[in-house]
C-alpha cells in the first residue's frame, strides 16, 4: 500500500520537465531559468530531507510522510492557481521540493517499521523501484491532462492526488511509536560520515547519479520536441514528446533492479564502475544523437537511461552496507541530502550551457543540444572516479 501512495505522492515531482517547452515559450524563458525551476525541486528537498529523516526518530514516520504529501500537493495546487512567470514557479516548486522531502525516505521508513525479515526485504526493494513508476507517471499524467485541459488543470489534478496520498497515509496506517534511542538524541553527526571513505565513495557516486539524471528528465521533453521537429512526417504517427519521455523514464524500473543483481555477481564496485562510465560516455554522445533518424535517438535513448538507473540502487544498498551502525541513519541522510543537493545542479547546468552554445550558434541546432547535453557526461565521470579512488579494490563490497 505504501509503494501506492508513494506513486500519487510523488506525482508532481516531473510536472514541469514534462511541459518545459511549453512554458519555456508562454513565459519567454531562457534555458538557464527553466533549468533553474526544474532544479529547484530538489534544492528544496535537500534543505530538508535530514531534518526529516532524524524526526522519524521521535515521532511515527507516517505522520512525516502524510505532512510531506500534504505540502507537496498544495505547492502544486498554488501552482496551477496562481504561477504565471519565473519567480512565481521557482518558489512555488521549491516548496514542492520541500515537500517531497518528507516522502520518499520517510516513506521507506514507515514502511521498515511495519515490517519484519523477508517481507520487510521484499517490500523495499518494490517501494524503491515504484519510484521510477511514479516518475513515469507523472510524465504521463501530467502530458495527458494538458493536451486535453491545459497546464493548470494538469497541475491541479497532480496536486490534488499527493493531498489524497496525505490523507490516506494519514488514515489507513496504523500507528507505530518509534522506540526511544540514545542515538536519536546525539542528531546528525557529520564528521563520522565524512572520515568512513567507504561510505563516502559511495555518497559521491549517488551524488554525481543524481547529477546526470535530473539533467535527462528535465531535458528529455525539451530535446524530443526538437528531435521530432526535425521530422514531421515520422512525429505525425508517435505519440507526444511527454508520452515518449514517459515511456523512456519507466525503463527505469527494471534497470535499477537488474543493475543490483549484476553487482552481487561480479562485485558492487566493480559493476558499479563499469555502468556508470558507459552511462558517462553515452551522455557526452547523446545531444548529437539528433542527427540520426527519429527511431535511432528513441533507441539510444531508452538505452541510455537504463545505463543511467542501473546504478541507483547498488549505490544505495552499497552505501548501507559501508555505513557504521552508530552512524547509520547519519549515513542516509547525508546520502540522500547531497544527492538530491547536487541532482539541483543538472538541469541548471545544461540549461546554462545550452544558453551559451545557442548565443555562439544563433539558435538552436544539433551541435548546440550536443554540447548542452553533454554536461550530463562530464557530471557522471565524478561517479566512478570516486569509487575508484575511495575503494582498495573494484572487488570490495
Amino acid at each position: 500500500m505504501l509503494a501506492a501512495l508513494e506513486v500519487l505522492a510523488i506525482l508532481p515531482i516531473a510536472s514541469f520537465p514534462a511541459l518545459m517547452p511549453d512554458f519555456i515559450a508562454a513565459w519567454d524563458l531562457s534555458n538557464s531559468e527553466a533549468g533553474w525551476i526544474a532544479g529547484v525541486y530538489y534544492l528544496g528537498y535537500m534543505l530538508v530531507v535530514t531534518h526529516a529523516m532524524m524526526l522519524t526518530d521521535r515521532f511515527d514516520a507516517k505522520l512525516i510522510f502524510a505532512g510531506g504529501a500534504l505540502v507537496t500537493g498544495l505547492s502544486t495546487v498554488g501552482f496551477a492557481l496562481f504561477a504565471d512567470g519565473f519567480w512565481s514557479g521557482f518558489f512555488l516548486r521549491a516548496i514542492g521540493g520541500v515537500g517531497q522531502a518528507a516522502i520518499y525516505m520517510p516513506g521507506l521508513r514507515a514502511l521498515t517499521d511495519r515490517l519484519q525479515g523477508g517481507e520487510q526485504s521484499r517490500a523495499v526493494t518494490f517501494y524503491t523501484a515504484s519510484y521510477s513508476i511514479a516518475v513515469a507517471a507523472s510524465f504521463t499524467v501530467t502530458g495527458l491532462l494538458a493536451e486535453s485541459f491545459g497546464w493548470r488543470w494538469s497541475f491541479a489534478v497532480v496536486g490534488g492526488l499527493s493531498l489524497v496520498a496525505g490523507l490516506l497515509a494519514w488514515w489507513l496506517l496504523a500507528p507505530h511509536v518509534p522506540p526511544v534511542k540514545d542515538t536519536a538524541a546525539r542528531g546528525f553527526a557529520l564528521r563520522p560520515v565524512l572520515r568512513n571513505r567507504d561510505a563516502m565513495g559511495y555518497i559521491i557516486g549517488y551524488a554525481a547519479h543524481g547529477f546526470e539524471l535530473t539533467a535527462m528528465r528535465a531535458w528529455i521533453t525539451a530535446f524530443l520536441v526538437f528531435v521530432l521537429a526535425r521530422d514531421p512526417s515520422v512525429s505525425a504517427v508517435l505519440p507526444s514528446a511527454t508520452v515518449l519521455a514517459a515511456l523512456v523514464t519507466l525503463i527505469g524500473l527494471p534497470a535499477s533492479l537488474l543493475g543490483n543483481e549484476l553487482a552481487l555477481k561480479v562485485g558492487r564496485r566493480r559493476a558499479l564502475v563499469g555502468i556508470m562510465t558507459i552511462s558517462a560516455v553515452m551522455g557526452l554522445a547523446f545531444g548529437f544523437t539528433a542527427w540520426l533518424p527519429v527511431w535511432a535517438v528513441l533507441l539510444f535513448s531508452a538505452v541510455y537511461f537504463v545505463f543511467i538507473c542501473g546504478d541507483s540502487g547498488s549505490l544505495t544498498s552499497g552505501m548501507m552496507a559501508a555505513a557504521e551502525p552508530e552512524h547509520r541513519a547519519s549515513t542516509m541522510a547525508l546520502h540522500s541530502a547531497l544527492g538530491f543537493g547536487v541532482s539541483v545542479l543538472g538541469p541548471l547546468f545544461v540549461g546554462f550551457a545550452l544558453d551559451a552554445a545557442q548565443y555562439m550558434a544563433g539558435g538552436q541546432s544539433v551541435v548546440t543540444w550536443g554540447i548542452g547535453l553533454a554536461v550530463m557526461g562530464i557530471g557522471a565521470l565524478i561517479g566512478p572516479l570516486a569509487l575508484v579512488r575511495t575503494g582498495k579494490n573494484l572487488q570490495s563490497r
